[in-house]
């Protein structure tokens, strides 16, 4: 069998495409033992707000060419509590956030000092949320060598596979005739928008999964 592999670096409640190349792939890793990237999605997110795409932050500890999982926490900033009073003026009235709404709420009454591993801890619980049986990876759990495509390429060659999944116009920093001498072709993805049932009077697209989630349940659509 010809197997799929994808990798990604762990985003704060991620958005829809995230889990759309997630349930694309027969192995999804996250690549949590590369280096952590500034003013990216790894501690930030968008929910709606008031009819407006809203940003959530989380503060870090920034310090350069240090790995995801070693970044930690500014606790020095009450991020919890304004993030989930914010989350929930944001979605208590919509139609399916009462589901969720105490769960989710442990996750912010929790001390965090690891971005990592809040941010798995949220992967979870909406691969929970949404039934989804596939398991994730670790990078660095797996003790592959490398860095850069090697290590991607060595990920690909842990599991097997045959494919490693990619966004169009990317062979500029993952060379396609590199893996392809590995015994690798690509599976290319798009992070398209799609329309759902959205609460307000505006659609607004690129929102976080948590925007999905509480305007339609368990149900997924893509």
């Amino acid at each position: 069998m010809k197997t799929t592999v994808g990798c990604l670096q762990p985003a704060y409640i991620p958005w829809i495409p995230f889990f759309k190349r997630f349930l694309t792939c027969d192995y999804f890793v996250l690549l949590d033992d590369v280096d952590y990237s500034k003013h990216k999605f790894q501690n930030r997110t968008y929910i709606k707000f008031n009819n407006l795409k809203n940003l959530l932050t989380v503060p870090v500890h920034y310090k350069m060419k240090v790995p995801i999982n070693q970044i930690q926490i500014d606790n020095s900033k009450n991020w919890r509590k304004k993030h989930y009073q914010t989350i929930f003026q944001a979605y208590s009235k919509s139609d399916f956030f009462s589901d969720f709404q105490l769960d989710f709420e442990k996750i912010y009454l929790k001390e965090w000092d690891s971005l990592f591993l809040l941010n798995l801890e949220i992967l979870n619980f909406f691969k929970n949320f949404f039934n989804i049986k596939k398991e994730l990876y670790i990078s660095s759990k797996l003790n592959v060598i490398g860095t850069g495509n090697e290590k991607l390429v060595n990920i690909c060659k842990y599991f097997d596979a045959k494919y490693f999944v990619v966004k169009k116009n990317t062979e500029d920093y993952h060379p396609k005739e590199y893996f392809n001498n590995n015994g690798i072709d690509f599976k290319y993805h798009e992070n398209s928008s799609i329309e759902y049932n959205q609460a307000g009077d505006n659609f607004i697209s690129d929102l976080s999964i948590l925007d999905y989630a509480a305007n339609n349940g368990k149900k997924l659509i893509f």
